[in-house]
């Protein structure tokens, strides 16, 4: 990690980013389903007064998960009085051209061969323009690195989106994780409950069964939460009671094609499944809540 934030001052000095941090579960010391997948946060260091983050519902999208970034005072301040000016695009930082650049340096800058040799593993970046990816493979065990632009101002995280499927290339999405981990974190030290160890389970079998890896962990907190309102009793004996109950909103969900952020309502967050993955999802859980024993099987 600190070989490649070397590699970005050296290559991209206009580009000021603050130190890189390990995301999701493994930056905050909780306990780790699978280390297949980890995430680090690049984050952007952006001028407070260059720069304002828009509201998704006040986008011309008005879809109040993905947001903007707005390059404000041009009338005071000419083009170029930021470092990040030259990744505007209409007036709005542009993910897509922050990526690309990132992309070019990853593949083209740095000697993963020499990396891998010291850290006694095969280190590659994943090709796709619109991905900042790393694959890691030492002996059995592989490790997909995602490098996640991120930018932030008070109580709001935003993430570079590049999919491919983006209806524009300066969209930046919410992110949750913090307040969906301090309010889960909150519940359970409160009434002494069992909702991270649930998250725990479900993040596990979400992992071995296939059918299941179109939902997110995100996804999973979002229904705990959800859950946590209509249940009060998150002790270790009604574990499985709870379980099944997540289980059975989880698919209730599914089925409206609707999972609505527990911060803000107006945010779908299936909104990115495509049918045939909600109908995969729906079924697979639907055999786990009906017979809850062929989880022993696996």
């Amino acid at each position: 990690m600190s070989e490649l934030q070397n590699v970005l001052k050296a290559k991209h000095p206009e580009m000021p980013f603050s130190a890189m941090q390990l995301g999701g579960s493994l930056g905050n010391g909780l306990p780790v389903t699978s280390l297949e997948r980890a995430h680090v946060l690049l984050p952007l260091s952006l001028e407070p007064h260059l720069w304002t983050f828009v509201p998704g519902q006040e986008t011309i999208l008005n879809d109040p998960q993905f947001w903007m970034i707005k390059r404000v005072n041009l009338e005071y301040t000419a083009r170029g009085s930021s470092p990040w000016d030259r990744f505007m695009l209409g007036g709005y930082l542009s993910t897509r051209t922050i990526v690309e650049s990132l992309h070019k340096t990853i593949l083209a800058s740095v000697n993963w061969p020499a990396i891998g040799t010291v850290l006694e593993c095969s280190v590659w970046p994943v090709v796709a323009p619109e991905d900042l990816r790393l694959e890691v493979v030492r002996q059995d065990f592989r490790v997909t690195i995602n490098i996640l632009p991120v930018a932030e101002t008070k109580d709001v995280v935003l993430l570079a989106h590049t999919h491919s499927t983006a209806p524009a290339e300066n969209l930046w999405r919410r992110s949750y994780y913090r307040e969906e981990m301090l309010r889960l974190q909150e519940l359970d030290r409160s009434d002494d409950g069992i909702r991270q160890k649930c998250l725990h389970i479900l993040r596990s079998i979400c992992r071995q069964r296939p059918g299941l890896g179109q939902l997110s962990p995100t996804h999973l907190r979002q229904v705990l939460l959800h859950v946590s309102n209509d249940s009060s009793d998150w002790s270790e004996p009604s574990m499985a009671d709870r379980f099944l109950q997540v289980v059975e909103e989880l698919i209730g969900y599914l089925g409206s094609g609707t999972l609505p952020c527990y911060f803000n309502e107006r945010v779908n967050l299936f909104s990115r499944l495509t049918e045939e993955e909600i109908d995969e999802v729906g079924y697979g859980l639907y055999q786990i809540f009906t017979d809850p024993n062929s989880l022993l099987a696996k």
